[in-house]
């Protein structure tokens, strides 16, 4: 690849980390899904594998947590589970703190959802 091309592909990385960024300022500032995170960049043409490059770099440089989870419903098996938050730059309080916290409250609670309305059988 030439420099142009890098230089562009770099550009194109770092405008889909602002996306990517955007998504997670809005709503509440709420944690999502990966899925919901994918689908909602699908929305802008965004594919899985650039939007995973993206979020390799805003990880390296904590902008985003990324936290997998895991359920022992079979129903579950192969299903991504990973929650993504920011992470803020707070004046007061611990960043990576806060994060974690916004990514356990959405967890609990689609999984307390998930529980009150699945029945195996």
């Amino acid at each position: 690849m030439d420099r142009g091309g890098a230089r562009e592909s770099h550009a194109q990385a770092r405008a889909i980390g602002q996306a990517i960024i955007d998504l997670l300022s809005g709503r509440n500032k709420k944690a999502r899904f990966m899925t919901e995170l994918y689908a909602a960049l699908g929305r802008g043409q965004i594919g899985q594998e650039e939007a995973d490059r993206a979020l390799v770099e805003l990880e390296a440089v904590g902008e985003v947590m990324i936290r997998d989870h895991f359920c022992a419903d079979p129903h579950l098996a192969g299903v991504d589970l990973r929650v993504i938050a920011r992470v803020e730059k707070l004046s007061r309080g611990d960043s990576q703190m806060s994060a974690i916290q916004a990514i356990d409250q959405a967890w609990n609670k689609w999984l307390g959802e998930y529980l009150s309305n699945h029945r195996c059988g």
